[in-house]
């Protein structure tokens, strides 16, 4: 199903009188979006992206290398300087980086003078150390040195407005964008688009994109929020036009394209640099926990062998990365025949049936061995995934791994979760894990997506020790 399709079917499954109320025609812009968008993971898009922010920093590290070369030994009365001058443009392209000012789509003039503004005056400190080391001999060179950084910024932006044209001119400048919408709102989008194409957003009417524009003004925010969790989860980012740009929401904060208020939704978990930070703190935190690990393992396979008859470890299909299958490993904690244990106390007993209905546990399940207890209280009964952390099918902080059989009671945030890695611990574990009932993990979860850093990580990890410490919360 295609994205648009996904989208219709969501308006329509949801029109109820707040679509009629706030000013939206049900039966044109809202209900018939037109465009037919396939979501990548990686390829053309990226390198694409990639080459043009290089190619920018390449433009903006030689028209710096040239001003430098022009101004800096002459200011300093012939000494030299090249160090300084290596340092000044190091430090301006590292600002530009971290401001993610390349390749910098979706930005306008005002927008681009900031920032170089912001990276000149990052620069300073090496011209201060240059007049320093090398003090200027004439008032001329002084006023020549001072007059480096604010040269330095209409310089920049001239040779970007110059690399940004040769690559369009060679059909290589910016990212292939879905305009997800129909009637005057998308027009208007797509309109604005062409025009200023130095926004780097170049609108298609099918194939692959990264970026997704809404183009519904007037959709009321719950619709809103559950096409974001929904259909367009899998977006990296989202624009969602408005017609209040100090509207704000939990996921996004306000800007403009041309005369176009509209709502950035980045989602940080699926953006290629955030993905390989996230796997490099998984590698590394798993590789120093493994050695310590190592025995306490085999002393646990050794009890769980001499509880209980039956393997080790117990393998158990869950849904990982975009819903695809893989096998979470555990210490086995059920006897073998649990299911069927299960089954007969669900048939005979309403209570716990409602229970199970709700939470997905019993507080004493019957399936579970008398080690398993102990494992399940401690948490040591999830320690073999940490193989999954290495293999790369789960990450040591993300959404709880969900069963197949539980993904119609996590909709319409299926797309979202599953949009990243399952971990073994997050914010459900840490808050509450088997007193929460299932729509509450869910909602844990979500929030999880939504607000994931490389800080939140850590908190997480800090908070778990803490929570298997206490034995709080567990079955």
């Amino acid at each position: 199903m295609t994205v648009t399709q996904s989208v219709r079917d969501e308006i329509l499954r949801h029109p109820g009188p707040t679509l009629i109320e706030s000013g939206v025609d049900t039966a044109g812009p809202v209900a018939s979006p037109v465009v037919r968008a396939r979501v990548p993971t990686t390829g053309a898009l990226d390198r694409r992206t990639s080459m043009n922010g290089v190619a920018l920093a390449a433009g903006d590290a030689a028209a710096l290398w040239l001003l430098l070369g022009l101004t800096l030994t002459p200011a300093l009365g012939g000494q030299g300087g090249h160090a300084w001058q290596t340092v000044f443009i190091c430090t301006w392209v590292i600002a530009s980086l971290t401001f993610r000012s390349y390749p910098g789509y979706g930005m306008d003039s005002s927008e681009r003078l900031r920032r170089s503004v912001i990276c000149a005056c990052a620069a300073v400190p090496s011209l201060i150390g240059a007049a320093v080391e090398y003090t200027p001999t004439t008032l001329a060179g002084a006023v020549t040195l001072l007059l480096i950084a604010p040269l330095s910024v209409p310089l920049v932006l001239l040779t970007q407005s110059g690399v940004r044209a040769l690559l369009r001119a060679a059909n290589r400048w910016g990212v292939d964008v879905a305009v997800i919408g129909d009637g005057e709102a998308a027009a208007t989008v797509t309109d604005t688009l062409r025009r200023d194409w130095s926004l780097g957003y170049r609108p298609l009417d099918s194939g692959d994109a990264n970026l997704a524009i809404l183009a519904m003004p007037n959709i009321p925010y719950a619709l809103r929020d559950r096409l974001l969790d929904g259909p367009l989860a899998r977006f990296r980012r989202v624009l969602v036009m408005v017609t209040q740009p100090a509207s704000d929401t939990r996921w996004a904060g306000s800007h403009q394209l041309g005369t176009i208020s509209v709502l950035e939704v980045r989602r940080r978990h699926l953006e290629p640099g955030d993905l390989r930070q996230k796997r490099a703190l998984d590698l590394l935190i798993a590789a120093l926990l493994f050695p310590f690990f190592t025995p306490l393992l085999l002393i646990v396979a050794l009890v769980v062998a001499l509880d209980s008859r039956g393997p080790v470890l117990y393998g158990a299909t869950r849904l990982g990365w975009r819903g695809r299958p893989f096998t979470c490993w555990k210490f086995r904690t059920m006897h073998g025949d649990g299911e069927q244990k299960l089954a007969e106390l669900l048939a005979r007993d309403p209570q716990a049936r409602a229970h199970y209905a709700q939470y997905h546990k019993l507080p004493s399940d019957p399936r579970v061995t008398r080690a398993g207890h102990f494992l399940r209280r401690s948490s040591l009964d999830e320690l073999p995934q940490l193989l999954n952390v290495l293999t790369g099918e789960m990450s040591l902080v993300g959404p709880r791994p969900y069963l197949q059989r539980e993904v119609p009671d996590m909709n319409p945030h299926t797309d979202v979760i599953l949009s990243c890695r399952p971990g073994i611990t997050g914010l459900w574990q840490v808050s509450g894990r088997s007193g929460t009932s299932f729509q509450e993990r869910v909602q844990l979860d979500l929030q999880y997506v939504r607000r994931w850093s490389p800080w939140l990580d850590l908190t997480l990890l800090f908070a778990t020790l803490e929570v298997v410490v206490r034995r709080r919360g567990a079955l």
